[in-house]
């Protein structure tokens, strides 16, 4: 439906911001309800504010083109750390798993229980909770995105009767067979997704469509220790729970259930922190990390046309203080002319602050990348070292605070 780009922005301050944006393609522009369905995502999603959900900033319409920025999130999603683990024949650990269900269960109670700027409940239901829309950052946190299709209040372009929307195979049954929804049908697509990082195979499967439909309309699946029987049966009963087929035999709230995952957790894997996850992710895609820095030194930014602004189409939800309103287009540095950081701030100016990171402008000279770096890792020799004490680190490296083991070398000129 877009292509998505890294793009940057600027605070009042001078302050790099790096955002996501989504700029929809040209032939869906014509699409009226499409156009309100985005509307929807956009103003449904800027009023959730929670660490555990991307926050988009402005759904803005600009010289006939309509793009969402949103938070960027430096990582993967969950989709394709599962597909690394099939692809390896590596379970993903049994404590990762845990953890970021415990944390999707979160975001998905402050959508559930989200109000509108009058205090009104908005009876959100996300109706798409899925692995791509699951995303994990290097820095370990976990992120809820993608409310395109989400179900509230709020929304005005209704679904027909007997329409569904959202991927069958994590559908709740009563999502397949077109009735109406509430919040547990959220946690029973929360015990899917839970379910498939703990076995690495959705709970469902059919080779038509028509067949998985029946399958997930019966809540049909093997159980998760018949697949892994290494899973602690604790753990199967939440999975089993989140995924009855009866409404009110499921967890009656996402809170609930991601308390359950916790008091697991901690009973299975004591003191566990989002730092272990962000090792395994980094150990999982160092050489993609890599990748990604060298694209980012390649790109450049296009010089802006700061009187081409835009309209945000969901400032109504948002209010005059938003957090869109306080970017800009251009750094304060191009504004003023001076390189001085104690420049008075410019006002905003507008309501399209983000920039299109393209190729080909003027050559860019970065400053957070201009080094070439190399990831050491540390972890060969570990009992050697617990007996000895650390090797000494050269002046010239720096040690990752949440990653002991592992340092980036700039390297000599």
């Amino acid at each position: 439906m877009a292509e998505i780009y890294r793009a940057k922005t600027f605070d009042p301050d001078g302050g790099v911001h790096l955002v996501a944006v989504k700029r929809v393609l040209a032939h869906l522009v014509e699409d009226d309800e499409f156009i309100q369905m985005l509307i929807d995502e956009a103003k449904i999603a800027s009023l959730l504010r929670h660490p555990n959900i991307a926050f988009v900033y402005e759904f803005a319409r600009s010289q006939g083109e309509y793009f969402i920025a949103m938070e960027y999130v430096d990582g993967k999603d969950t989709r394709t750390i599962l597909e690394r683990c099939r692809a390896t024949s590596q379970p993903l650990p049994l404590e990762h798993a845990v953890w970021i269900a415990a944390e999707m269960g979160k975001a998905l109670h402050a959508a559930h229980c989200v109000l509108d700027p009058q205090g009104h409940a908005l009876r959100l239901v996300h109706r798409d909770v899925s692995p791509s829309n699951v995303l994990v950052s290097y820095g370990g946190e976990v992120k809820l995105c993608d409310f395109g299709i989400a179900k509230a209040t709020l929304s005005r372009v209704q679904t027909k009767t007997g329409v569904i929307k959202g991927k069958v195979k994590y559908m709740s049954p009563e999502q397949a067979t077109g009735r109406k929804l509430d919040h547990r049908s959220d946690i029973f697509s929360l015990g899917s997704v839970l379910y498939e990082l703990l076995t690495r195979v959705p709970p469902f499967t059919a080779s038509t469509e028509m067949d998985l439909l029946v399958k997930v309309r019966d809540a049909r699946y093997t159980k998760v220790r018949e697949l892994e029987p290494d899973v602690p049966p604790a753990l199967e009963a939440i999975v089993d729970r989140a995924l009855a087929r009866s409404r009110q035999a499921r967890y009656q709230s996402a809170d609930e259930m991601s308390m359950d995952l916790a008091a697991f957790l901690a009973d299975h894997a004591p003191g566990y922190t989002s730092t272990r996850l962000s090792r395994y992710i980094r150990r999982a895609f160092a050489s993609e990390i890599e990748k990604e820095l060298r694209v980012m030194e390649e790109y450049v930014v296009a010089e802006p046309d700061i009187t081409a602004l835009g309209e945000n189409l969901i400032a109504d939800v948002q209010g005059p203080d938003a957090p869109y309103s306080k970017f800009t287009p251009i750094a304060q540095s191009a504004l003023t002319g001076s390189t001085s950081s104690v420049a008075p701030a410019p006002e905003p100016l507008g309501d399209l602050p983000t920039q299109i990171i393209d190729r080909g402008a003027a050559p860019y000279d970065p400053t957070l990348h201009s080094a070439e770096t190399c990831i050491i890792d540390l972890s060969v020799g570990t009992r050697e070292r617990s007996e000895t004490g650390p090797p000494p680190i050269p002046d010239d490296v720096l040690l990752l605070a949440d990653e002991p083991t592992r340092i980036i070398r700039p390297a000599r000129s």
